[in-house]
């Protein structure tokens, strides 16, 4: 067992005695093979063929070349491919080929998971930070991988679990950072109770002030907190009063902004809130969403706008998480009078709140908020915003947020649509892939009711089945079971990232030898035209011209096919990370569908209680191009296109009310 200081010194030359330049270096000129972590660390407990994973994430403040992605993954494909003792479970990634870094974390998630399937013996990453973001991540990681008996080594630190001196040490940095979190969080919660009673608080430039400048941009508290001031900015602060007395008039919010989007006044935080909303779904481009509902109603509940300051809005419960959350009297909060200049009166203000408070009582959400089955899958054709949904708990409508009736401002034309609708569309997307009944269905009324979820019942219409519904069942679960066990995603990306980088050395040798050419033929055309040489053939030119344009072709032709597989590989890993998203919801489904009869009684039981629950697992997106025209893109990355024939306006007076009934029912059940 190794002593303090011996540890301590391993650690302090962990750069040059790392495991991964000792991999490349031969263990004796006549042998001529690598040496491998296995035989480094004779502690490894598992014997044979290690399938060993790699993972990557990158910084998104790092710009330099060792650490960038494209370094990284020819470094750990090598090394995955060069060691003789191993089997390349692939290198897992939250980095796209877009070159934006995946927030979600979808190659960290799945590689996790796989540990837990059995698939992955042993994980190398270059560092501990680029393994996980924080403390708690980290610790949790940890024990997946001790009770899966998943050893994990970490290049820069040069620790690896496999030994135990180097997880005894891991386990304690972990409980050291542990520790070191916490008390980092207990000093700035002191620091916050100190200084909050005494009214010392920051500034923000939010829309109507901006950061002063100048010598005197600060200010300094008598217990040395630094504070720096802020200034009205004219032309905003008039907007802010515009709003707040709009409001006081009874105004709707959306009446408000779509007054001022009319009249070009350029909204606030135009690109922070583009931002926010591209980490939900994509937006298209060209967009500009101006002033909305949602940027009055947070602006007149802002505080500051009055000169006042509420302090400790949020906290934060988890020290090892560092997610915050609202405060509702679990901590105390302080008022401070007179913080900064005002825009609006403090009595204007409260009156204000009075009114928004009644607006809330009367229009606002209430109960508990629930994930439903289209949540997240109904995405608008016109701008790419997921759908939202109003009167939830009655009669619920899914509409575009971008659109006018939210907005303001008419951005989108995207359409409403009522959640029955969306109910018949998802069934009929079933019956028109499957082919599961034998003749269209045309009549207006008919196909809502066929639509509705009633099939088999007594009271509900003649349905003629094709006889492909008898297995039905059978088949869309052995197509949930391949997809689930086809998860081969490292493996697809590492074979379609080298067809690529073939390309790109195809075009580059294609590229030397065309200059080549091109500098024999200029060279002999100086000759022939300005020192009338008389050996210069001209069928060699024209030969060499031949050439060139053949290289010419070679290049295209390699471009073409580059940009091809780029943008597949594109396509691919949005599906791939769509795809992962749903994995749960998958077993949930399989698992339902273990328990249907067999036959045709089976699929009207699968068609009776598919969109009660199951529609994540079956469509990662549903695109709303108007109320009778819906495109399916399905679990195995194929799309259908469906077509209602009628829109039914009044679908109260058909079966699908009722099973839209049912649905309301069980959601006022659950909250």
């Amino acid at each position: 067992m190794e002593s303090q200081s011996d540890i301590a010194q391993r650690l302090i030359k962990t750069e040059s005695t790392s495991e991964f330049a000792a991999v490349f270096q031969p263990v004796q000129q006549a042998t001529g093979h690598y040496i491998s972590i296995a035989e480094m660390n004779r502690t490894v407990t598992k014997t044979g063929t290690l399938r060993v994973a790699a993972y990557i994430r990158v910084s998104t403040d790092s710009s330099d070349q060792e650490n960038s992605y494209e370094t990284q993954d020819r470094y750990f494909t090598e090394l995955l491919s060069r060691n003789p003792e191993w089997i390349s479970a692939g290198v897992y990634s939250d980095y796209g080929i877009s070159g934006t870094n995946k927030q979600n974390r979808t190659g960290y998630k799945r590689l996790l998971r796989h540990c837990r399937e059995g698939k992955i013996d042993r994980i190398v990453c270059k560092s501990i930070s680029r393994f996980a973001r924080n403390t708690s991540d980290f610790m949790t990681a940890l024990n997946v991988l001790h009770d899966h008996q998943v050893t994990i080594l970490f290049e820069k630190e040069g620790l690896d679990t496999a030994d135990p001196t180097s997880d005894f040490i891991l386990t304690t940095l972990a409980a050291i950072a542990q520790e070191e979190s916490r008390s980092i969080s207990s000093n700035i919660r002191w620091g916050n109770q100190k200084r909050y009673p005494k009214g010392q608080a920051r500034n923000y430039d939010i829309y109507g002030y901006r950061y002063a400048k100048g010598e005197d941009a600060f200010e300094t508290t008598e217990d040395g907190y630094e504070i720096r001031r802020v200034e009205i900015v004219e032309e905003e602060a008039a907007i802010v009063r515009r709003i707040f007395q709009e409001v006081e008039d009874g105004e709707r919010y959306s009446d408000i902004a779509r007054r001022l989007n009319y009249e070009h006044i350029p909204a606030p935080d135009q690109g922070k809130a583009k931002r926010k909303i591209r980490g939900r779904t994509t937006v298209n481009e060209g967009i500009e969403t101006g002033w909305t509902s949602a940027m009055i109603s947070r602006m007149i509940t802002l505080e500051r706008y009055c000169g006042d300051a509420l302090l400790q809005k949020t906290f934060t419960p988890d020290y090892l998480t560092h997610k915050s959350r609202k405060n509702e009297g679990e901590m105390p909060q302080y008022l401070v009078r007179d913080h900064h200049p005002a825009i609006i009166r403090r009595d204007q203000f409260e009156r204000v709140q009075t009114i928004r408070q009644g607006n809330g009582s009367r229009f606002g959400n209430k109960g508990t908020k629930t994930d439903r089955p289209f949540s997240g899958r109904l995405i608008c054709a016109h701008c790419g915003r997921a759908y939202n949904i109003r009167n939830a708990s009655h009669y619920p409508i899914w509409f575009c947020p971008t659109s006018a009736l939210n907005n303001g401002k008419a951005v989108c034309h995207g359409e409403k649509i009522y959640e029955e609708q969306a109910v018949r569309m998802f069934r009929k997307a079933f019956t028109d892939r499957f082919h599961l009944l034998s003749e269209p269905v045309l009549d207006d009324v008919k196909v809502s009711d066929i639509m509705s979820g009633r099939y088999g019942e007594e009271d509900s219409p003649m349905c003629s089945f094709d006889q492909r519904a008898d297995s039905f069942v059978e088949q869309i679960r052995q197509r949930l079971v391949n997809i689930q066990k086809m998860d081969f995603m490292e493996r697809d990306r590492g074979f379609l990232k080298r067809q690529i980088e073939a390309l790109k050395v195809t075009v580059s040798e294609a590229g030397e030898r065309r200059r080549v050419l091109t500098t024999q033929r200029d060279t002999m055309e100086i000759r022939r035209d300005l020192l009338n040489d008389e050996t210069v053939d001209d069928r060699e030119l024209a030969a060499l011209g031949d050439r060139i344009e053949g290289e010419s072709a070679r290049i295209r032709e390699a471009e073409e096919d580059r940009e091809k597989l780029e943008q597949r590989l594109t396509h691919l890993e949005r599906y791939w990370e769509q795809l992962e998203a749903g994995h749960e919801e998958r077993d949930r489904a399989l698992e339902w569908i273990g328990k249907l009869p067999k036959g045709r009684e089976g699929t009207i039981a699968f068609l009776n209680g598919l969109t009660s629950t199951y529609v994540k697992a079956f469509a990662l997106s549903i695109t709303v191009h108007d109320p009778l025209h819906y495109t399916v893109h399905w679990f195995d990355d194929t799309s259908t296109d469906v077509e209602m024939y009628s829109n039914v306006e009044d679908y109260r007076c058909t079966a699908a009310y009722f099973d839209g009934q049912r649905m309301r029912e069980k959601y006022r059940r659950k909250g």
